[in-house]
């Protein structure tokens, strides 16, 4: 698939050096203050896990919330200079609702971005082969800002739309579409080659926002998604939120699909039956929990700690699960890496935010398929010792609310160094997982958020499954 639009990390500096207590007070009050939405956002009908009761908390409202059913964490791209595009979005959902909204992202953008059309609708599944066909008699047309079809974005911020009375399906594709009015920079997204994302279609230079399909237009399909960071449904105020915080192996790389990923699969566990739980997935490739990225300073995203209060708090999950520190071996220390881990508890705890650890997955050399070692080019003695130190602290009592032993579902127990099982590695990306990996540690989320036993139909290694740890 083309990828004409480059991504680039933020650069932005980290303040953390001014300490602990300075930061979880930055996050509150950014939580506060943020035009990125969350609770503070007077559409709301549910009370916030963020910021206490809303002014509806006691009315008939109260009895449903606006919940993640999808995210996309943003980076910011190489800015573009395209005018009047229409882009087509479909996205997966997790939770099934009532309602939609959809949140518009502009936070890198250095102009005001407009959209003059936006709409929402379910697929034509009569005509499956066709990825941009919509189902006309789904198609309902957004508003924001109390009913105006014209939106402005102001660079730096989000913008959420008003609430769409449609029945959105669980477990299924969403599509959004929007027009955008004059000059389009394209400055968030989220795009790569090498992990199942959304599938984009653009149609340059017109507005078709309302065609039931681009079948017969000349159209550009990316693997990603442009300006579009959240979309929300309708569903019982009791509804789980889980927000999942990471970098590429939470993100998907070497997932064979959108279904695959970790998140989605513990989504697809969670949402069997009459069950509703929404998943975010907030993982970014590269991601560090410093202001250095393993690509380098034009790589991969703001630093997690930067970006925690806007794809993560401002989400209102009831959960939140953090697989973090793998791309920060050997380049911190282990001590240093921790003491990260306990700003992001601590901020979610100051919110009344569940927090599950997630153990950073192996990073030894790999028992081929043909049963020769396969280098990760990531091991050390170093980096492996602080893997162990870092897992160590996860595990350990007193720190996280619960721990997901992703390290133990996913490893190869007949190799030292820890290595990823050779049923469940990625063959382009031996540090990553392939999909039967990310089943079986979407499966361990399920059953430690959720105090199940399910097993995964294909394990990665012989070991009991959940393991001892999983409490």
């Amino acid at each position: 698939m083309r990828q004409p639009i480059a991504t680039y990390g933020h650069g932005r500096k980290s303040s953390l050096l001014q300490g602990k207590s300075w930061l979880i007070s930055a996050l509150l009050i950014s939580g506060l203050l943020s035009a990125c939405g969350g609770d503070s956002d007077p559409q709301s009908g549910a009370t916030s896990v963020l910021a206490g009761p809303s002014p509806q908390a006691n009315s008939a409202a109260a009895t449903t919330r606006w919940a993640t059913t999808w995210e996309a964490a943003m980076l910011q791209n190489g800015l573009q200079n395209f005018d009047s595009d229409t882009t087509r979005t479909r996205i997966h959902t997790s939770a099934g609702g009532s309602g939609v909204r959809i949140r518009l992202s502009n936070v890198f953008g250095t102009q005001t971005m407009i959209v003059d059309s936006a709409n929402v609708a379910l697929p034509d599944t009569s005509n499956a082969s066709d990825p941009t066909a919509i189902n006309t008699a789904t198609l309902h047309q957004v508003t924001f800002n109390n009913g105006e079809t014209f939106a402005e974005v102001p660079p730096g911020e989000e913008l959420l739309s008003d609430p769409v009375a449609m029945n959105v399906p669980k477990l299924s594709d969403l599509t959004v579409t929007m027009h955008f009015n004059g000059l389009t920079q394209y400055a968030d997204g989220h795009s790569d080659s090498v992990t199942p994302l959304p599938g984009l279609y653009v149609v340059r230079g017109q507005n078709v926002a309302t065609n039931p399909s681009f079948s017969n237009l000349s159209f550009e399909t990316f693997n990603g998604v442009f300006s579009l960071s959240e979309v929300e449904v309708q569903v019982p105020a009791q509804t789980r939120v889980v927000i999942a915080m990471s970098e590429s192996i939470t993100d998907g790389r070497g997932a064979g699909d959108i279904e695959h990923t970790w998140p989605a699969a513990m989504a697809g566990l969670a949402n069997a039956g009459n069950n509703t739980v929404a998943v975010g997935n907030a993982g970014i490739g590269g991601n560090s929990l410093f202001n250095t990225t393993i690509g380098g300073p034009g790589c991969c995203g703001v630093d997690l700690l930067d970006r925690f209060q806007r794809d993560v708090l401002s989400r209102n999950p009831t959960d939140i699960v953090i697989l973090a520190g793998d791309n920060d071996l050997g380049g911190h220390s282990a001590e240093d890496i921790i003491a990260r881990y306990q700003i992001l508890i601590e901020a979610a705890h100051a919110q009344h935010i569940k927090v599950y650890g997630g153990t950073n997955t192996p990073i030894g050399d790999i028992v081929g398929l043909n049963g020769q070692p396969v280098a990760t080019g990531f091991y050390t003695p170093a980096n492996e010792t602080e893997r162990q130190q870092l897992n160590a602290w996860i595990q350990a009592p007193g720190h996280y609310d619960g721990v997901i032993d992703f390290s133990t579902v996913v490893g190869n127990p007949s190799v030292t160094p820890l290595g990823i099982a050779t049923a469940c590695y990625d063959p382009e990306s031996p540090i990553h997982m392939n999909s039967q990996g990310y089943t079986a540690m979407g499966t361990l989320a399920y059953d430690v958020l959720f105090a199940k036993t399910a097993k995964p139909v294909a394990p990665c290694n012989s070991l009991p499954f959940p393991p001892a740890t999983a409490s």
